[in-house]
């Protein structure tokens, strides 16, 4: 997950983080463009191919995707998506509206994957982190993540680091 949004004095608790259906593609399609298009941290292509499509995200669903999203004032202002896979339960595209940043959002959603893993069996939570991405860094000290091998190039001139979670550890 990336483009984070931490501030150590919330709980994640303010917002609630729910499972988005097909019927939200097109909201998570403009909330992915508003985000990602604008994460400069990250190389352009990485920017362009993370910014995906109403049709890309059905089609992701389809495929065994679940897209999870937090609602304040009525709009979606926070999303990620997450896999089951043979390792454990993957998270990945987190995106937050630089509006909500540093108030919780991220943190609530961490919290809600970490629900997600466990309801789902999956011994592990784990995700890639851009290298040096402080706010993303602080969260995996704060849930407990531990990284898992060394840096690797997730696209041209991008490192990123794995990190992984037992599922049944406390936080």
């Amino acid at each position: 997950m990336a483009t984070c949004d931490i501030d150590g004095a919330h709980t994640g608790r303010k917002y609630r983080v729910v499972q988005m259906r097909k019927a939200d593609a097109k909201d998570l399609a403009a909330l992915y463009k508003a985000v990602w298009l604008n994460a400069y941290d990250y190389p352009k292509e990485w920017r362009e191919k993370r910014a995906i499509s109403e049709d890309e995200i059905k089609r992701e669903m389809n495929s065994g995707y679940f897209f999870f999203g937090v609602h304040a004032k009525g709009e979606l202002v926070g999303v990620y998506k997450a896999s089951v896979t043979e390792r454990g339960c993957y998270g990945e595209q987190q995106a937050v509206l630089l509006e909500y940043q540093n108030q919780g959002v991220a943190y609530a959603m961490y919290e809600q994957f970490l629900e997600f893993a466990k309801s789902s069996k999956c011994a592990v939570n784990y995700v890639n982190i851009l290298m040096g991405n402080e706010p993303c860094e602080r969260a995996m000290k704060r849930y407990n993540f531990y990284k898992m091998g060394e840096p690797w190039e997730q696209s041209k001139g991008m490192l990123v680091q794995t990190y992984e979670r037992k599922v049944d550890e406390e936080v």
